[in-house]
């Protein structure tokens, strides 16, 4: 093939892989590569319900808080987490699960194949609860949230099932156990068996799947077993079409 043939082949291809969007061509006939394409982003629905938590005081908590913590994770995910309420690091951070128990949530989600990206994990309550709010810096200053903080926050975790739609919802421990199912039965005989949630709004109830929370497994070990055994039927139910 002369020179002025390979040049015309070459300009062929080039053609061909940007009309197939592998390519972008310069005006002067340059090839570079296509930009790359964007990251998903939360729905508007959700930005919405970010905003009107951000500016919530339903509760004293909302005055009381350093930063809200609405969720983190994918608005498509299919399995969703929920803990209680945000402890000290969460409220610096604005992010659930953050600190040791979070680092153990972490990798738990890993050694089923999840990530913080991939799940969705939120909390009963976006704001800190704490013994003693006029000293936000001391150190083992968490609290479980009352009845009422929980009965002034449950609407926007409902709508957050609403807007992602999770084919399951994995509750961390005994305070979001007992609130979402709105049951007095308690962790230890709750885990590992299978629930529905029915949520308003939506026209198929959610699985529910309790398991003790990463922070107890902290202060007890021999729970880890357990949690191990729940998030193993976790994973056969997601594989399920």
């Amino acid at each position: 093939m002369t020179e002025a043939g390979e040049l015309l082949a070459l300009v062929r291809e080039l053609r061909a892989r940007a009309a197939e969007g592998d390519l972008q061509v310069g005006p002067a006939g340059a090839a570079r590569p296509a930009p790359p394409k964007p990251e998903p982003v939360e729905p508007p629905g959700l930005d919405a319900l970010k905003a009107q938590v951000a500016a919530c005081r339903k509760c004293p908590l909302g005055a009381q808080r350093l930063n809200p913590v609405f969720g983190v994770g994918s608005p498509k995910a299919q399995v969703m987490f929920v803990g209680e309420g945000p402890g000290f690091q969460e409220d610096r951070q604005g992010e659930p699960f953050v600190g040791k128990a979070g680092q153990l949530l972490d990798d738990i989600l890993k050694a089923i194949g999840l990530s913080r990206q991939t799940v969705y994990i939120a909390n009963m309550v976006k704001c800190h609860p704490m013994v003693d709010p006029s000293n936000p810096d001391a150190r083992g200053n968490d609290r479980p949230p009352a009845p009422d903080e929980i009965e002034a926050c449950r609407g926007y975790l409902e709508e957050q099932i609403r807007l992602i739609r999770p084919r399951f919802i994995v509750t961390l421990g005994n305070v979001a156990t007992k609130a979402l199912l709105r049951e007095e039965l308690g962790i230890t005989r709750a885990r590992g068996v299978w629930r529905e949630l029915r949520i308003e709004g939506l026209e198929e109830p959610v699985r529910l799947l309790p398991t003790f929370h990463p922070a107890a497994l902290l202060r007890d070990p021999s729970l880890k077993r357990d949690v191990w055994t729940d998030m193993k039927n976790l994973r056969t139910e997601l594989s399920r079409p």
